[in-house]
């Protein structure tokens, strides 16, 4: 390879880790910022240093490293599969003439109001349940040891201040995680008669999960997809990858 395009694309590899760390700086950390950095320093690492890499892939241990490389090969291609699925998961949008129960998915909240996160899928389940005035919804979350009141109360308060009727919306206010929200979420469904074909307002990212949850508790999920954060969300997509996988092998 040409040294020029080398050090051209080393360059970028190490820009693209440093993105992946720029949460640090409003302290974020999380295995979904540190592992695509490590990744693209290898990258870089290889692009720079190709008498080196050829030294340990010919020299005395060069089965280890050969093996090592073709795991790194393998998990790689596992990534771009999951990714592939979680993209076209959020892509998977309700069908128009029959209303979904919708899911709102908990989030941060400060105070009384939703974090930036949890107002994108609260702007996502508003546009929904506007637009199908006979859709009802589930608000998912409990209140954290920092939070003065669930997170289920204040997407139901926020929509309510919207103009959605408070008797079209259900509080789950127990749960802990995605696991929880979806499992929790179905049993009020299912005690209420509601349909159990769910649009889920969280973000793009955070669909693929949730529709593995779903499946499990009986219930069939479209997206609600939202955009995250520009400086969190390769971050997020990245961890989320990491929680598929456990979904996948571990039920977690």
């Amino acid at each position: 390879m040409n040294k020029i395009l080398r050090y051209s694309l080393a360059v970028l590899f190490i820009g693209l880790g440093l993105y992946f760390l720029l949460p640090l700086g409003i302290g974020v950390r999380h295995i979904g910022m540190f592992a695509p950095a490590a990744v693209f320093g290898i990258f870089a690492w290889i692009l720079l240093r190709p008498q080196k890499v050829k030294a340990l892939l010919t020299g005395r241990h060069r089965a280890l490293w050969r093996t090592l490389l073709a795991l790194f090969a393998a998990g790689l291609m596992c990534v771009d599969v999951i990714l592939g699925l979680m993209v076209r998961q959020a892509v998977n949008r309700p069908e128009s003439d029959a209303p979904c129960t919708v899911l709102v998915l908990g989030c941060e909240i400060r105070g009384l109001r939703p974090s930036k996160m949890l107002q994108a899928r609260i702007d996502s389940a508003y546009d929904y349940l506007a637009a199908n005035p006979r859709a009802v919804c589930v608000a998912c979350g409990g209140m954290a040891d920092d939070e003065i009141i669930s997170e289920a109360r204040c997407i139901r308060d926020e929509l309510v201040r919207r103009g959605i009727d408070p008797g079209r919306i259900y509080l789950e206010e127990k749960s802990e995680n995605t696991r929880q929200n979806i499992a929790f979420a179905a049993d009020i469904i299912k005690e209420n008669g509601l349909p159990t074909e769910i649009a889920v307002a969280s973000d793009n990212f955070h669909q693929l999960r949730s529709s593995i949850y779903a499946k499990k508790s009986g219930l069939s999920a479209y997206s609600l997809g939202c955009r995250s954060y520009w400086l969190l969300g390769p971050g997020y997509w990245a961890r989320e990858t990491i929680a598929v996988a456990a979904a996948f092998t571990l039920g977690r």
